[in-house]
């Protein structure tokens, strides 16, 4: 189950149960696959990743755990400040038999291209093959960090805050890169999702990156956000598959 298609879960991220902690807290977070921004909680699963990395003033540790462990992230903080998670996923497979579904999925994530690159390819609209690939990132904050900034950290699909959540308020203007390999991606769907309360649907607001791969937002209120954004390529020759994807995700908390 943790490894949900892109069409029975469009959204895959990592969710701190608290944003913004004490030094003297104990990070935890779980990693979730749902959709509409509500999701299960699935253990820590080696086999499920290639790369689980923490981020903080004192540089870059791999997080370690146990198989099973609920949350699947737990551990203390190394020093005050932004701390930055990053999970990549193994790659999957999933086959459309149903060309309408997969139309579906790619006018929801706004990759408005792939139908007729599908086509130009001479590409069988009745079995399409797709590897897809989880980028997921959360940061937060220890102590005192509205000095820190976010930061690419290479995973290949990479979404990047330009302004440090700690330090926004309601109201505030939000923006975010997005990098395929460490080059900006312009021309692309992010999508921001703002948690709902009291069990409502999470709203979910969208726009395109510009020629510097950027796509800002009006954060409306103080929450839980989930910012998120699909690319899709042809899949190399040696992989068995007619496309290959992958899905960053971003999560944040503004007070």
């Amino acid at each position: 189950m943790l490894a949900a298609s892109p069409v029975s879960a469009h959204e895959f991220w990592i969710e701190p149960h608290d944003f913004s902690i004490s030094p003297d807290t104990e990070i935890q977070a779980d990693i979730r696959v749902g959709q509409n921004f509500k999701g299960d909680a699935y253990p820590y699963i080696p086999s499920r990743f290639t790369a689980f990395k923490h981020y903080d003033r004192l540089g870059e540790t791999s997080v370690d755990g146990v198989t099973g462990d609920l949350p699947a992230l737990a551990r203390p903080p190394r020093s005050e400040g932004l701390n930055i998670f990053t999970y990549v996923s193994v790659a999957e497979r999933i086959r459309f038999q149903d060309w309408d579904k997969f139309a579906y999925y790619l006018d929801l994530e706004g990759l408005n291209s792939i139908p007729a690159r599908h086509d130009a390819r001479g590409l069988s609209r009745d079995d399409v093959r797709e590897l897809y690939t989880r980028c997921a990132k959360t940061l937060v904050s220890v102590g005192e960090a509205t000095a820190d900034q976010d930061r690419a950290t290479g995973m290949r699909l990479e979404l990047v805050a330009g302004q440090n959540p700690q330090a926004l308020s309601a109201g505030a203007r939000m923006s975010f890169t997005l990098l395929w390999e460490g080059e900006p991606l312009n021309d692309t769907q992010i999508a921001l999702f703002q948690r709902g309360e009291d069990g409502a649907l999470a709203s979910r607001t969208l726009a395109r990156t510009d020629a510097n791969g950027q796509a800002s937002f009006t954060i409306p209120a103080g929450g839980t956000y989930l910012a998120a954004s699909v690319h899709m390529i042809e899949a190399p020759a040696d992989r068995n598959a007619d496309w290959q994807s992958y899905w960053a995700s971003l999560t944040f908390g503004v007070e």
